[in-house]
């Protein structure tokens, strides 16, 4: 019994140090590839670390769970901004635009005062020349009515009164001669008394008659000569003189009319000039913007575009 129990005993050992050296070698197999790397060595913080430390695993899916809703967050603010942004745009193209609807409407005044300005010119021309023209009539009839009355008007006067005064003269010689043979016929023959006296005082009436119209004949000359043709002669000299200080003035008053309708009308092609200027300066300024309006949206566009594909590049990695 003994004896047998002492082969089991063996056989048991055998068996159990036949499987310690089988784990062993299977643990050694197992361990090779990890034997080959090499080896660093770490001192006791640093292994505590690497225990600590999760698996880059854990590290890359952490950042993808935890930032989902600032993530929102950030598209909402970003959705709102651009809202803001779009409606900036929206009343700033308004304004834009009613500035240059204000500034055509402008123009197209301006346009029409220019073409007023022009009718203005042309009628200020047509309606000075006919008082010029009016001017030199008038002032040419009282030339012709002054050279008429001095050339023909006062010598036939002078002449008629003159003529008249001669007459005047004769018929007191008649008067005189014809009163002296009554005289001297009635001293001879002897008449009655009553006829003699009414036939003497009839040619002593005609007699004083004639005197009295040689007298206011020669007045009449002397006021004619001496006073009444140098007045006329003079007022046709002022009417002269009046008449082309007439034309002097018309011209005058059509030059400073055509100066004063020029200026308007160079004050209103000067309006029309700078609300062009303006347009253009404005259309040049809303070209600009929408130039650097568009060259932001490219630059966010790419931007969003460059972010995309780092993201992509990441998450890959």
């Amino acid at each position: 019994m003994h004896a047998n129990d002492s082969s089991v005993i063996r056989l048991i050992a055998t068996a159990v140090l036949l499987a310690g050296f089988t784990g062993c070698d299977m643990t050694h197999h197992r361990a090779a590839p990890v034997a080959a790397a090499p080896k660093v060595a770490t001192t006791a913080p640093e292994a505590a670390s690497e225990a600590n430390t999760p698996p880059p695993e854990a590290e890359a899916e952490k950042p993808a769970e935890k930032p989902e809703v600032p993530q929102e967050e950030q598209v909402a603010d970003d959705a709102e901004k651009e809202a803001e942004e779009k409606q900036k745009q929206t009343e700033q193209d308004a304004a834009d635009a009613r500035k240059l609807a204000k500034l055509e409407r402008d123009l197209a005044v301006a346009r029409q005062r220019v073409v007023r300005a022009q009718m203005a010119c042309t009628h200020a021309d047509l309606q000075h020349t006919v008082a010029i023209a009016k001017a030199e009539k008038e002032l040419e009839l009282q030339q012709q009515r002054f050279s008429k009355f001095a050339e023909r008007s006062t010598p036939n006067r002078i002449e008629r009164s003159r003529l008249g005064l001669a007459r005047a003269e004769d018929r007191v010689k008649e008067a005189e001669e014809e009163l002296k043979q009554l005289e001297m016929m009635y001293a001879e023959e002897d008449f009655a008394d009553g006829t003699k006296e009414i036939v003497l005082e009839r040619g002593r009436r005609r007699l004083e008659r004639s005197r009295r119209d040689l007298e206011l004949r020669r007045e009449d000359f002397a006021i004619l000569t001496e006073k009444t043709i140098p007045l006329e002669t003079a007022e046709h000299e002022v009417k002269v003189e009046q008449k082309t200080h007439g034309l002097e003035k018309a011209r005058r008053d059509a030059e400073a009319a055509r100066f004063d309708k020029q200026i308007g009308l160079a004050s209103a092609k000067a309006k029309v000039a700078g609300l062009e200027a303006d347009i253009e300066e404005h259309n040049v300024k809303v070209e600009r913007k929408l130039r650097d309006r568009a060259k932001k949206a490219k630059e966010k566009q790419q931007k969003k575009a460059d972010e995309s594909e780092a993201d992509e590049k990441e998450e890959s990695a």
